[in-house]
């Protein structure tokens, strides 16, 4: 392998492979986002711009629910367009396409020996993985949640900005723009980024053998001491909020007591986090595999990397760890666990990074252990086996989206119907359809034979109760409906 032909018949293969996996992607998540249906949160803020300015909106967030101004900011944009253009269900596909956009950025400036094909359709790989593999899948059509998805992507984006050798005026732009979305968009991300800006300066400052004036005069570092301030700034604005004080006295928040309670916190959110990507370790071998063989091209270029092998290993392991306690730290701090499994999006797409990265170096620097036919038929293999998977996906939630979409739309139906009957008080409707998909846990823990095995959902759901509840106040304020809804006294199955 010490000549890889990227040009060869067998990764001629690979690339039409990796394309055909790839447009099947896209048409599952297209088919999701066409019946994907407003959840609680969305029909709550969508009531809410229809009667407020975005500004208002923000304000009114700002002081009674979170201080993510930025969050809230693109929230109002998002449901303003709904209410302006009548449509809603571009919005996943967007930000997708944003996502993407943002990787393949970052991922075109590394791998110049590659073909601009081969990188977009390994960034299309890794980001429709991302996205499918990811703890809460349901997160990727939720409108206003659609940002998780984003926050990673975000700050490699800052990281390549901030050390680019020239930046224009527009790169300069756009960097006081992402700082300021990574300060007000999430305040569990924030002190990552922070902390990935402040390592990334301390790297340069080793450079310079620790010398201040040295360092200084290298743009770079004012490009993060500019980041960095802004970032802080956007914090600040954050977590003085009064609407956090109204949300954290909430019951269902409860931090550790003492130095043992933390550990234990710790402990739970590290082994829970594993105990979910453990089931989508067969996705990321594709994946790997694929960057064994990018490594491997690039091993005759003996200057790219300066470090050793086992050096590279010790210390990648090392940030990586320091980056999981700092992204479980939030959830350990108010849940005293694991937490809300959306929060660990970004944490998904690192953990992918790093086992990219750990495949690379591998092919890099191993590249005489490896059988180049070999590699590339286990690659080609492994992706013939995805574009099973999601034909079988496309398949089964498709008929499971459209059966949840259709239920949500008679029901719309049926209330505008009795509503323009003037029809008042309290009306009894059917449950919604519970939209099921089938993931590789659900189908590990099925052949086992356990019975306890509660299924993934494609959308996050939300539905009335036996009595009216927020979902049937938004409900009734976004539709102008003169009543409130209830379930019908034993509902049937939503299976």
């Amino acid at each position: 392998m010490n000549n890889i032909d990227f040009k060869s018949k067998e990764v001629n293969n690979t690339n039409i492979f990796l394309l055909v996996l790839n447009i099947l992607f896209f048409v599952y998540y297209c088919v999701l986002a066409f019946y994907t249906r407003p959840h609680s949160d969305d029909l709550h803020f969508l009531w809410k711009l229809k009667q407020m300015s975005i500004g208002e909106f923000v304000s009114d967030m700002y002081f009674s629910r979170s201080g993510r101004f930025i969050g809230y900011f693109i929230n109002g944009i998002v449901f303003k367009s709904f209410l302006f253009i009548g449509e809603y269900r571009f919005f996943p596909i967007l930000f997708w396409l944003i996502g993407i956009g943002m990787c393949w950025y970052v991922a075109k400036s590394f791998f110049h020996a590659l073909s601009s094909f081969l990188i977009l359709n390994a960034v299309l790989l890794f980001y429709n993985l991302f996205v499918l593999t990811n703890i809460d899948f349901a997160v990727f059509n939720w409108l206003c949640a659609m940002t998780y998805y984003l926050l990673a992507p975000i700050l490699i984006v800052t990281i390549k900005l901030v050390n680019v050798d020239k930046l224009k005026l527009n790169g300069w732009i756009i960097l006081i723009i992402l700082s300021i979305v990574l300060g007000g968009v999430q305040e569990t991300f924030t002190p990552i980024a922070l902390a990935a800006l402040l390592f990334n300066g301390l790297f340069i400052f080793r450079g310079y053998h620790y010398k201040v004036k040295d360092t200084w005069n290298d743009i770079r570092i004012r490009r993060i001491i500019c980041a960095v301030s802004i970032i802080i700034i956007c914090l600040l604005i954050v977590v003085i909020a009064p609407g956090n004080f109204v949300r954290l006295n909430a019951s269902e928040f409860v931090s550790p007591v003492g130095i043992s309670g933390y550990i234990l916190g710790f402990s739970k959110a590290i082994i829970t986090f594993f105990y979910f990507i453990i089931f989508y370790l067969p996705y990321y071998l594709v994946l790997a595999i694929l960057f064994i063989l990018i490594g491997g091209k690039y091993s005759q270029d003996k200057n790219l990397i300066n470090v050793s092998y086992k050096r590279l290993i010790v210390l990648s392991l090392q940030i990586y760890f320091f980056y999981l306690l700092l992204s479980v730290t939030p959830s350990v701090y108010l849940w005293s666990s694991f937490g809300i499994q959306r929060n660990y999006t970004h944490v998904v797409f690192f953990t992918m990074f790093f086992i990219c990265f750990q495949a690379f170096i591998f092919g890099y620097f191993q590249v005489k252990l490896i059988r180049h036919k070999l590699v590339v038929c286990f690659m080609n293999i492994g992706l013939l086996i995805l574009s099973c998977i999601m034909i079988i996906n496309l398949f089964n939630d498709s008929i499971s989206a459209r059966k949840y979409a259709k239920s949500v739309d008679d029901r719309i139906e049926l209330l505008e119907r009795l509503n323009k009957n003037e029809i008042s008080g309290l009306v009894s409707v059917d449950p919604i359809i519970i939209p099921y998909t089938i993931d590789s846990k659900y189908l590990f823990y099925r052949l086992l034979g356990k019975k306890k095995n509660p299924q993934s959902v494609l959308y996050y759901i939300s539905d009335t109760g036996n009595e009216p509840n927020e979902y049937a106040y938004y409900l009734q304020k976004v539709y102008g409906f003169k009543f409130l809804i209830k379930l019908k006294a034993g509902p049937k199955s939503t299976k």
